[in-house]
């Protein structure tokens, strides 16, 4: 009988539609009632007070709140809560109920009771609706979109967005109302609503109220303050018994200060206070002029938010980006000093779901306040790492060269950009105080010339600080990165080293900086316009994958003064394997090879030989660089670079046989060390002929 009724049950369970939900609703044992009410005019400041009941006098404000919380695992989308009634009928006992519920999620209801001490009608108070997400305690946020406050009621509610699961995103939506007094006597007491300031400057602000006497003479004045706690009040005046509006201008306010204020009334029959409401007083005209947000770069786990601030003259500005997935954001970037130059700024932040919507804005505060820029929206792609690809045409190359005109608080980027299949690129630098960069400048066309140098000046730097940074350039067929170099911002002779691996630049007194991004065309394999010549000799153009290639670089003092701080670098692509130099030191974190070559005379040249192998990660119609990047300071303190660069185009492989030795597509070698081996070689073979014959001669002379 047992199995026959557990097979039913079984029977049924299956018949049954299953219901799931991605979020749950305040069901955690630590979290609040749903509806919570407290009697705000006899505990304005208290934070203990709320309960499932309470108590009221007639003109009594009464405070409601609405508490919600996504207990996961998901996000709970469009997020609502509605309340009821907006006015009760006339008693002595008082029930009201609110309920919030999500589209993914089951809704949660929740029931309070207001007791009277005599018959009395509750009513909302206008424009009292608050939003307090993110666990605010104070103050008030805007509801999201063109929301009014009266939808509350209107069994639809009040569309809060999307909630992320977590204590952090816990919040209550506040809504207070008012007694009133129905003894129908000829007199009674009166009732008070608070209106929003108005003419509010940085050091003043006009409050505004409307009282009713309701039959007697009536005083009205305002309580106000820097915390809700008040602390200050203006002077009661009489209106008589008239209905009426009422002002008051307060004076000798903090520029850019929140201030808590209401209205209050009283007459023989008691005191009323309206509903609390706050603003905000202007900032001053020394203190951040603009912030605005500026469009993100988006791919599919990461954005790069960007904004402007202008710390108009002030030296003490900081910046960051508040972001999230709803409009009440969440999150924030890290907080930087910006220095007192307007200029762009911008973020990276990481783990972003693919396809999901993203809201944020620019922040920035001084000693005279915060400004906040426009709230600004973005989607992540669909696509991997943020790289389009395509099988009709192939990515340019990048190649980071070294920082120029460090002054201290500002340096130069620079890179080589080198175009592919005549597609216009982009071109921007990453950089920042740690090898996760973190900021990004403005994003450059650099046009579809075969090889392009972009710079751009950095400023706001800490003196002393080591800087990391790298050029990224795409076209429509992807997406490529430069090496990621590093300095030590500061005006003497440094060098910066990673570990053991000199990986740094020699710098002095620099000239001044520009003040904008510059793109530069380099015509040639070779620097022209510098006190250096500087070349690379690295064979055929053509090159196959697991080919080895020697490289030959020259340079030479072509000026007629002494050179100091002369540092060369070579950069070899990611998709080729260093090998060995006849001098320098190589650096596997960005695959060059450093050569701190101290002081260049007039007219002193110089060489080098590398080795590298191309690996067999390299496809059909990669274009390779291997870049030389020379820096310099003249007589008169005053920095140049060189640079010089050889370029591959990778093609199918095939025959290789004295490739791999002698750095060309065929036997014969194309380039000087590859003669040099290979006469190397014939002297050797020559030799071991000249032996072999001389003891075959013996040999035979012996007969």
């Amino acid at each position: 009988m047992k199995k026959i009724i557990g097979g039913i049950v079984a029977i049924v369970a299956l018949a049954l539609p299953v219901v799931s939900f991605a979020a749950t609703l305040n069901n955690d044992p630590l979290d609040f009632a749903t509806l919570r009410v407290m009697n705000y005019t006899t505990n304005p400041t208290c934070s203990t007070c709320w309960a499932t009941t309470a108590t009221a006098n007639a003109g009594d404000v009464l405070s409601f709140a609405i508490y919600y919380h996504n207990v996961g695992p998901d996000i709970a989308t469009n997020v609502r809560v509605t309340f009821s009634p907006q006015t009760t009928v006339a008693g002595t006992a008082h029930t009201f109920t609110a309920t919030v519920r999500a589209d993914n999620a089951p809704a949660v209801t929740g029931t309070v009771t207001v007791m009277t001490t005599t018959s009395q009608t509750l009513s909302f108070s206008p424009n009292s609706v608050i939003w307090r997400p993110n666990q605010q305690t104070a103050g008030a946020t805007a509801l999201p979109g063109a929301q009014l406050h009266t939808d509350l009621f209107n069994g639809v509610g009040i569309n809060l967005g999307n909630i992320a699961p977590g204590w952090a995103t816990q919040g209550s939506v506040v809504v207070r109302f008012q007694t009133t007094a129905t003894t129908g006597g000829a007199i009674s007491i009166p009732t008070v609503n608070t209106s929003s300031a108005s003419a509010t400057s940085q050091t003043s602000a006009t409050l505004n109220g409307f009282v009713t006497p309701n039959g007697a003479s009536t005083n009205a004045w305002f309580e106000w303050g820097s915390t809700p706690t008040y602390g200050m009040s203006t002077t009661a005046i009489n209106y008589g018994t008239t209905a009426t509006s009422f002002s008051n201008v307060i004076t000798g306010l903090a520029v850019n200060t929140t201030y808590y204020f209401r209205a209050v009334a009283q007459n023989s029959q008691g005191i009323v206070y309206g509903t609390q409401m706050s603003f905000v007083t202007g900032v001053s005209s020394w203190t951040v002029v603009s912030v605005s947000t500026r469009n993100a770069d988006v791919s599919t786990d990461l954005a790069i938010l960007n904004g402007y601030v202008d710390p108009n003259f002030t030296n003490d500005t900081v910046r960051w980006f508040e972001w999230g997935t709803s409009t009440s954001l969440g999150n924030t970037t890290t907080i930087l000093s910006h220095g007192s130059i307007a200029s762009n700024f911008n973020a990276t932040i990481t783990g972003l779901s693919s396809n999901t919507n993203y809201y944020y804005r620019a922040v920035a505060r001084n000693s005279q306040g915060t400004i906040y820029g426009n709230i600004l929206s973005f989607t992540t792609t669909g696509t991997t790492g943020g790289v389009i690809t395509s099988t009709t045409g192939s990515v340019p190359a990048a190649t980071t060269l070294l920082a120029t005109d460090l002054t201290g608080t500002t340096a130069v980027f620079n890179g080589l950009v080198f175009t592919s299949s005549n597609q216009p690129s982009n071109a921007w630098f990453e950089w920042g105080a740690s090898t996760l960069l973190g900021n990004k400048t403005q994003t450059i066309s650099v046009g579809a010339l075969p090889t392009i140098r972009h710079s751009d000046n950095i400023t706001g730097l800490v003196r002393g600080q080591t800087y990391y940074y790298r050029i990224v350039a795409e076209n429509p067929y992807g997406r490529v990165y430069g090496s990621t170099m590093s300095f030590v911002s500061e005006g003497s002779s440094v060098v910066a080293t990673t570990g053991t691996v000199d990986t740094g630049v020699v710098i002095t007194t620099p000239r001044p900086v520009v003040t904008k991004p510059t793109v530069t065309v380099v015509n040639s394999g070779s620097s022209t316009q510098s006190l250096v010549s500087l070349s690379v000799d690295g064979g055929a153009e053509a090159i196959t994958e697991n080919e080895k290639r020697s490289y030959y670089v020259t340079w030479k003092n072509e000026s007629s003064q002494s050179l100091r701080n002369v540092v060369l670098r070579v950069t070899f692509p990611q998709t080729m394997n260093f090998e060995s130099s006849t001098v320098g030191t190589f650096s596997p974190a960005d695959n060059t090879v450093t050569i701190d070559l101290g002081a260049l005379a007039s007219g002193d040249t110089g060489e080098a030989f590398f080795i590298a192998t191309t690996d067999r990660a390299i496809k059909n119609g990669d274009l390779l660089v291997v870049t030389a990047n020379m820096v310099y300071t003249d007589t008169k303190g005053v920095q140049g670079d060189a640079i010089a660069y050889k370029t591959h185009r990778v093609e199918a492989s095939a025959s290789a046989l004295g490739a791999s030795i002698f750095g060309a597509g065929s036997f014969l070698p194309t380039t000087l060390f590859g003669w040099m081996l290979l006469i190397a070689l014939v002297l050797v073979l020559v030799l071991l002929g000249n032996h072999l014959y001389g003891r075959f001669s013996d040999t035979h002379a012996s007969y």
